[in-house]
C-alpha cells in the first residue's frame, strides 16, 4: 500500500493530523479538516500502514543501538498506580522571582506541567522556564509541552537535547495551537505529533538529526496528547501511531462536561481493535468552570455541560481508567490561584482520594 500524504492541510502537515479540530472544522480555516475526512475514508486499515513518516527520522532509527534509561520519578511510580497528580504551573499569574517561589513552596504535585502558548498567546518559553524551575529547586517533576508550531526539526532537537541536560522528568510532545491573535508571521509546523514524539525517542537514545550518536545515560518519559472530543475512532487511530512511534503516556485536552469522559471510554474501547494496549492516561481538568469560560471552551472546541466539578469527578472515578489527574487552575493573580488551587485539590482528595 502506497502511504497517503495530504497536501491541503492549512498547517501544511503531511505526515498525520493534529489535535487542532474543532468539531471536525480546522482551527485554522473554518473548513473540514482534510485529515479528518482522509482517515473515515479508510476505517478498516491499520493506521500506522497509511501515512509516510518522516524520512529524515526513519533513516536516523537505524543508528539506535539502545533506549536510555527513563528517570526514574514520583509522577511515574504514581502513574502506574493510578494516582499521579499534575498541575500546571500559572505561568499567568506570576510576575517575578518571588511569585514563583510562593508557588513552588506551596504546591503539592508529583509534576509541575508548563504549557506553550496557548492559543498561538506569546508567553515564556516552556524549556526555558521548565530549565528556570530546576535551578530554584523544585521538589516536584517538571514537564514542558514541546511543540512544532513555530519550530523546525532543528529547534525542536536543540530543546530535547536540553530537556535531557536539566534533568526533566517528562516531555509533553504536541503540534502546538494556530495563533489566535493577529500577530504577524508564518507558522511553522515542520512535523505532526506522532513524528515529534518519534523525534523525542530518536534524541534522548542519543542520536541527532545531523547522523551524530552521543552517550545519554537518561532521558524524561515522552507524553503525548488525547483529544476526547475527536470521533472516538479516528482518536484511537491518532494514538496508535504516536504509541507505534513511542509514546509511554497521554495528556488529555481539558475534559469539561461528562460528555467528553465518555468519550475517552469510547476511544479506549476503540483501541482494543488494535491489540492490548496499556495506556497510561492522565485527564486534564480546569477549575473553576463558571459560566463566563464557557464561550471561550465552546471556541476551542471543548464541550462544557452543566456538571459542578464534583459531578465530573464522580465521573471520571466510574471511568475507572487509572493514571492521573492533571489540574489547570484559571486565574491571572498569585494569591487567588494559590486559593483555587488549594480548594481544587481538596476536592479532588474528597472525592476521588
Amino acid at each position: 500500500m502506497r502511504a497517503l500524504r495530504v497536501y491541503t492541510c492549512p498547517k501544511n502537515l503531511l505526515n498525520g493530523p493534529c489535535g487542532g479540530v474543532r468539531g471536525e472544522v480546522c482551527e485554522v480555516d473554518g473548513k473540514e479538516c482534510p485529515w479528518t475526512t482522509t482517515m473515515a475514508r479508510f476505517g478498516g486499515t491499520v493506521p500506522y500502514m497509511l501515512f509516510e513518516e518522516h524520512p529524515l527520522l526513519v533513516e536516523l532509527e537505524s543508528l539506535v543501538e539502545k533506549d536510555s534509561e527513563p528517570r526514574a520519578s514520583t509522577f511515574w511510580k504514581n502513574l502506574e498506580r493510578g494516582k499521579a497528580f499534575s498541575i500546571e504551573f500559572p505561568i499567568a499569574a506570576v510576575k517575578g522571582e518571588m511569585d514563583i517561589i510562593r508557588v513552588l513552596g506551596r504546591v503539592d504535585a508529583d509534576l509541575l506541567t508548563v504549557p506553550d502558548n496557548p492559543l498561538g498567546y506569546p508567553h515564556v518559553d516552556p524549556v526555558a522556564f521548565s530549565t528556570y524551575l530546576k535551578v530554584l529547586g523544585a521538589k516536584a517533576g517538571v514537564m514542558p509541552h514541546i511543540t512544532a508550531k513555530d519550530r523546525n526539526l532543528a529547534a525542536i532537537s536543540s530543546e530535547l537535547r536540553t530537556a535531557g541536560l536539566f534533568n526533566f522528568e517528562a516531555v509533553l510532545m504536541v503540534t502546538g495551537d494556530w495563533p489566535d491573535h493577529g500577530i504577524p508571521g508564518r507558522p511553522v509546523f515542520d512535523l505532526d505529533s506522532a513524528n515529534l514524539v518519534r523525534l523525542a525517542r530518536l534524541v534522548f537514545a542519543g542520536v541527532l538529526p545531523t547522523r551524530e550518536c552521543v552517550e545519554v545515560e537518561s532521558r524524561p518519559r515522552v507524553l503525548s496528547g488525547m483529544n476526547p472530543h475527536y470521533r472516538p475512532k479516528l482518536e484511537a487511530r491518532r494514538v496508535v501511531r504516536k504509541m507505534i512511534a513511542g509514546a509511554e503516556g497521554f495528556f488529555t485536552q481539558v475534559v469539561a462536561t461528562g460528555r467528553s469522559v465518555r468519550g475517552i471510554r469510547e476511544i479506549l474501547r476503540e483501541l482494543r481493535a488494535y491489540g492490548e494496549f496499556e495506556v497510561p492516561l492522565v485527564i486534564s481538568l480546569l477549575y473553576p468552570i463558571e459560566d463566563w469560560i464557557k464561550p471561550m471552551l465552546e471556541r476551542m472546541g471543548i464541550p462544557t455541560g452543566n456538571e459542578s466539578f464534583e459531578e465530573l469527578l464522580e465521573e471520571l472515578k466510574a471511568l475507572d481508567v487509572g493514571g492521573g489527574i492533571n489540574l489547570i487552575v484559571l486565574s491571572n493573580d498569585v494569591d487567588e490561584w494559590l486559593r483555587l488551587e488549594k480548594e481544587a485539590r481538596g476536592i479532588i482528595k474528597e472525592v476521588i482520594g
